[in-house]
Parts: C-alpha cells; structure tokens; sequence
C-alpha cells in the first residue's frame, strides 16, 4: 500500500483507538482496589510507586491492548514505513485526547500531559510502546513471509 492511503489509514485507526479506549477506561478506572494493596506499599516501600504501578496497569488494559491489536493491524496494512504511520496513528490518539473527547464527552479542550510529573508519566508510555511494538512485529514478520514466498 502506498503511503498517500496509509496516513488516512493510520489517523482514523488513532482516532478511534483513543474514541474507544477512553470510554474502556472508564469502567478500567471503575474497579475497586483493596486498601490493604496501598498499605503495603506504605509499609514497605512507598506509596507513589504503587499509584506508578497501579496506572501502568490500568494504561495496559484500557489502552495497551487495543494498541496491540491497532498496531498488529497496521502493520499488516501499512508495510512500508511501520514507525511512520504508528507515530501518526499515536498523533491522531493524542488529538483524540486533547480535542475529540472535548467535543464527544463537553468541556474543554485541554493537554493531555497538563500536570503530569516524571513519575506519573510512566503510564502513559504503556499505549505508544505498545502500538510501536505491535506494528513493527506484524510488519516484519509480514515482509518477511512475503520475501520467504517470493
């Protein structure tokens, strides 16, 4: 496919992996967690890493595993130039975020990073490592079954 066709392809699959994972993460965010889980962090460790834990997991199960299966996709659409359009499709994401939720859900338009700390910033690199690593497994394997055919 050439490149004119994957961009389009890439934003609109951005697009509705951040419309869909920020409602999933909605009822992510929804289940309860024991309190008995922050107290041994206070205990023995500290508490702000288990808040860094806790989100990363949260980040992998609301966004995380739709980004492996949008980026498996992609990869297998868009061969030529896998970290282009999975950096696109994580642009179109970030504009979800910032811009589409302001007008799907009301309020205002706002930086998807506004307030985040270094360590809490962790999570958010759960959904772009995810849709890199997605894209570039399905396309290398995908190119290299199809110069094994050839």
């Amino acid at each position: 496919m050439n490149q004119s066709k994957a961009i389009p392809i890439s934003i609109l699959s951005g697009l509705i992996l951040g419309l869909i994972g920020v409602h999933l993460m909605g009822y992510v965010a929804a289940i309860a967690i024991p309190k008995e889980y922050f107290m041994w962090f206070k205990e023995n460790l500290f508490v702000e890493l288990g808040m860094v834990i806790l989100g990363i997991v949260e980040q992998f199960f609301g966004f995380g595993l739709l980004a492996l299966i949008t980026g498996y996709v992609l990869g297998k659409v868009t061969l030529s130039n896998w970290l282009v359009n999975s950096i696109i499709c994580y642009l179109s994401v970030l504009f979800y975020f910032s811009v589409g939720s302001a007008f799907v859900y009301g309020g205002s338009i706002s930086n998807p990073f506004a307030g985040v700390s270094i360590l809490y910033f962790l999570p958010s690199l759960v959904l772009p490592a995810c849709l890199i690593a997605a894209t570039y497994i399905a396309s290398t394997r995908y190119n290299k079954k199809i110069n094994k055919d050839t």
